[in-house]
């Protein structure tokens, strides 16, 4: 809509009959000039912001209408009911009981003259707002006076006229339909407006550690007393302490050092795998598990034959205290082509070979392999069968930690099952967390079942929850129960004690960043002290339901410069919720705005179809007023 219009008072009619002989009368000529004075009012239609009704009026006089010793006074009222039929120049107080005076605009003729240019003088006006000012208008009346004598005439008071005809009338409330955050919320979507309590449940996954076992020259038998094996044996032993072993494939290495025939290092290398997989078997053994356990277990080794050991040697050889022209030539024979045992034998005669038996070939006579332990948190499968058997009483209910409880909780999409799993938890559990989510749970299954009583076992959940810890997922909760019920008092109590105490768990910040945006748009003021943009910025960070879609529209649409955007973000809340009437009813005004009949007709038809009352709204709102006489419009509300 034009938010900016020209009134012309309307008072040429009246000039006639206050016009004096006597041309020289200073008041006579005011009234003469009045006819041509201009007034501008902003917003137009007046808007309902907060408890008031703001708006800006400018008035633009002839300069020649400022008479020395002159004053001229524009008062404002605003007259509430059907003023279509209102008689101008009755007094106000006739007009109606319930009439208000806005302000009043004067101006000084004595300030005036000399000047050449039009005296223009704009001031704010407010008045505060009743439900019975929605419909009415403004009226004006214009009072000169000459200073002398205190003599004065009044011109009207007449009602405001715009330039094609129009008058100031009405009160737009569009600020009203700002939605709680459980207000139009679509069940069946799957998603759930309420504040669960984070579960802080963090699976792990499998961890892997190769650990080696050494053996003695030409032996297969694991002793602890060789190398590191005991702190690697202990290692072992310890990783399945508390984790029942699940069946599994396991690849290890088993190698020997050069010396000897192929013959017996080929033994040995096949040896040391079994003995490290009786050693393995052994530790776990200790856990009692039956035979046909323990053979699901399979080791599968790699055993290297001479050859194969060539790269292991150099490696270690390099990492030895043999001297550079050692090193290279130890490596050389070894490496050489031909009868590997006969290359082996040469290194015998070496004067360093004593330093590749005690610090190479040692390295080389292992069998290692990697023990993966499963995580250290129950998987999702586990703890599902086990909260089955908690419920069936075959496991006591502190077999699970909290986190887990809840955890598995989260991840029930069943309702009775989710409440039955938290319940199990609150026997051992009484913590803010468990009463929360319980709370969380039964608005959840009143949303889905339209099953009211749950809201009734939900409050105290939440209460008992504040008890344990003030937090802002349980009063962002209170505060959606108390909307279920219809207490909007106690809504935006809530609302508000869950903006002030936030959340350190990032969705949730999200979640109340919608209630932070809901209580920035019921403090606006005005369309631009920025209470509007702080709530669209709000909702651009929060969850995609209905009503923060539709309240973001409604910010956008309550600062009157983007009426696209408007449009867009009320599309997306119907989109969430294709059966919410409220939605398509500000989807209507949007179009309105814009100027567009054809989808405002569309949107408002909806609107009606869903709900009746929302015709009883449009015949006096004022958003519409430029179409009511539309057929688009009329079909729409028939």
């Amino acid at each position: 809509m034009n938010n900016k219009k020209n009134f012309i008072l309307g008072l040429a009619a009246l000039v006639s009959a206050f016009l004096l002989s006597n041309c020289t009368n200073p008041i006579a000529e005011m009234v003469k000039l009045a006819k041509d004075q201009q007034l501008t009012v902003d917003p137009n239609p007046l808007e309902l912001h907060g408890s008031q009704v703001g708006f800006t009026m400018s008035a633009k006089l002839p300069v020649a209408m400022m008479k020395k010793g002159t004053k001229y006074t524009l008062e404002v009222s605003y007259v509430p009911g059907d003023i279509e039929t209102v008689v101008d120049l009755k007094p106000i107080e006739e007009i109606s009981k319930d009439a208000i005076k806005v302000g009043a605009i004067p101006f000084d003729g004595d300030k005036y003259q000399g000047q050449t240019e039009d005296p223009k003088v704009s001031k704010e006006f407010s008045f505060a707002y009743e439900d019975k000012f929605e419909t009415g208008g403004l009226m004006v009346k214009g009072i000169a006076t000459k200073l002398k004598n205190n003599k004065s005439k009044e011109f009207g008071p007449v009602r405001m006229r715009v330039a094609d005809g129009g008058f100031v009338k009405g009160v737009a409330t569009t600020q009203r339909l700002v939605k709680g955050p459980a207000d139009g919320i679509n069940p069946t979507s799957g998603e759930t407006p309420f504040a669960y309590a984070d579960h802080a449940f963090t699976a792990t996954g499998p961890t892997t550690e190769e650990f080696p076992i050494f053996f003695n020259q030409g032996s297969a038998v694991v002793m602890p007393n060789v190398a590191s094996n005991k702190a690697a044996m202990d290692v072992v032993s310890g990783l399945f302490t508390d984790t029942e072993v699940p069946p599994f494939e396991a690849s290890g290495t088993s190698s020997h050092s050069p010396e000897g025939s192929e013959a017996v290092n080929t033994r040995l290398a096949d040896d040391r795998a079994v003995a490290l997989e009786k050693a393995f078997k052994a530790m776990v053994s200790k856990f009692d598990y039956a035979k046909k356990q323990l053979d699901a277990y399979k080791f599968n080794f790699d055993k290297k034959v001479l050859g194969e050991t060539v790269p292991e040697f150099n490696s270690l050889v390099d990492q030895s205290s043999l001297s550079p022209e050692q090193k290279a030539e130890a490596k050389e024979i070894l490496g050489r082509d031909g009868d590997f045992v006969e290359n082996e034998l040469e290194l015998h005669n070496k004067p360093y070979y004593k330093t590749l038996f005690d610090e190479v070939y040692p390295k080389l006579r292992y069998a290692k392999t990697g023990v993966s332990k499963p995580g250290a948190t129950k998987s999702l499968e586990t703890l599902s069968a086990m909260v089955a058997q908690i419920k069936e009483g075959k496991l006591t209910a502190d077999k699970l930690t909290e986190s887990e409880y809840l955890y598995s909780a989260a991840n029930t999409p069943d309702l009775d099952e989710r409440l039955s799993t938290l319940q199990k938890a609150a026997e051992v559990y009484q913590t803010w967390k468990v009463h929360n989510n319980i709370g969380a749970a039964y608005l959840d299954m009143a949303l889905l079942k339209s099953d009211m009583s749950k809201v009734d076992m939900a409050i105290p959940q939440f209460e008992a929850s504040m008890g344990k810890k003030e937090t802002g997922e349980a009063a962002y909760n209170l505060a959606l129960a108390y909307s279920m019920k219809g207490d909007n008092a106690k809504m935006e109590e809530y609302l508000q004690k869950a903006a002030n105490l936030g959340s350190s768990d990032a969705n949730i910040s999200k979640l109340i960043n919608g209630a932070k945006a809901y209580l920035a748009i019921k403090a606006a003021g005005a369309r631009d002290d920025g209470k509007y943009k702080e709530a669209e910025d709000l909702l651009g960070n929060t969850v995609s339901t209905n009503p923060n879609l539709f309240n973001k529209g409604l910010a956008q649409l309550l600062q009157g410069t983007n009426y696209d955007a408007a449009v867009a973000s009320f599309t997306s809340a119907a989109q969430k919720n294709p059966k919410d009437a409220k939605t398509q009813y500000a989807l209507a005004i949007a179009y309105a705005r814009k100027g567009d009949e054809g989808n405002m007709a569309s949107a408002l038809k909806k609107a009606c179809e869903m709900d009746s009352n929302w015709k009883t709204k449009a015949v006096k709102d004022v958003e519409f007023d430029k179409f009511k006489n539309a057929q688009g419009f009329k079909d729409a509300i028939k």
